[in-house]
């Protein structure tokens, strides 16, 4: 009998269980539920109000060009060993529209006076997947220096390529489009971070607050916390309810308690 009592001992000082309780966060969360649909609405508006403030808008202008490994003759068939190769001087290409040689001569193609870092970073190329095809875009910050740098990129880059590659070339298939609108910022894509943005800050400093509050609320966190048996309790007198005593804590009225007591005393 002794050694069982000392192998019950051994279990009970030995690992502890620890009970997690998602109802009062959860219900803490919903409470404040407000506060952070407000810093939602806060943070998504103020995203949109530096996007636009201090965000300047660009605008795109593009041409698709398409590259072939010898000259262009009249030749009545395509011979696949040349597609293939046209497909890999494709990427040979794409370096080459964004080299010093060639923006720089677009540049003074249209009077231009902007150094060869600041056009690297206006000018970026695509390849099309399989194809012999190139896209070029050009971002600025204005319209019509986007659609003027693409079409002195279009007008003088095939020449440049016939010289920098010889015995290849290249041609425009679709010319240079005029910007219709802005394509950047997205004011929509900046309100959405910063919606939720707003969002998850309001509900760090909800969860913060919660588990910072070490105030008693009822007999739960006596006995949550500290493990302590309750042995009484004091009413709330002037509540009128039969079962609000305390802090949201619900129990036997103090009149229902003290006739239960006279019956007992009156049986005995």
């Amino acid at each position: 009998m002794e050694k069982e009592i000392k192998t019950n001992k051994k279990q009970e000082t030995g690992v502890r269980e620890i009970e997690v309780n998602l109802a009062p966060l959860l219900s803490a969360i919903f409470k404040k539920l407000w506060l952070i649909i407000l810093g939602a609405i806060i943070g998504a508006l103020l995203f949109q109000g530096f996007t636009r403030v201090f965000i300047k808008p660009t605008y795109l202008s593009s041409f698709t060009a398409f590259v072939n490994n010898k000259v262009q003759t009249n030749q009545e068939y395509v011979n696949p060993a040349d597609l293939q190769a046209s497909k890999d001087l494709v990427q040979t290409y794409s370096r080459i529209l964004t080299s010093n040689n060639v923006l720089e001569a677009s540049a003074e193609f249209i009077n231009l006076d902007i150094p060869y870092e600041t056009l690297k970073r206006y000018v970026t190329t695509e390849v099309e997947s399989n194809t012999q095809l190139i896209k070029v875009n050009v971002i600025t910050n204005s319209a019509s220096t986007s659609y003027k740098l693409a079409q002195a990129i279009a007008n003088t880059a095939p020449a440049h390529m016939g010289q920098i590659v010889e015995g290849s070339s290249m041609k425009i298939v679709d010319a240079p489009n005029a910007p219709k609108g802005k394509f950047g910022p997205n004011y929509f894509a900046a309100s959405l971070l910063g919606f939720l943005a707003g969002a998850v800050l309001m509900l760090i400093y909800v969860l913060v607050r919660y588990f910072r509050d070490d105030t008693i609320k009822g007999e739960g966190d006596l006995e949550g916390r500290y493990s302590l048996p309750v042995i009484g309790v004091i009413p709330n007198l002037t509540e009128t309810k039969n079962y609000a005593y305390g802090h949201n804590s619900y129990y036997e009225s103090y009149e229902k308690a003290q006739k239960e007591a006279n019956k007992k005393g009156g049986k005995k």
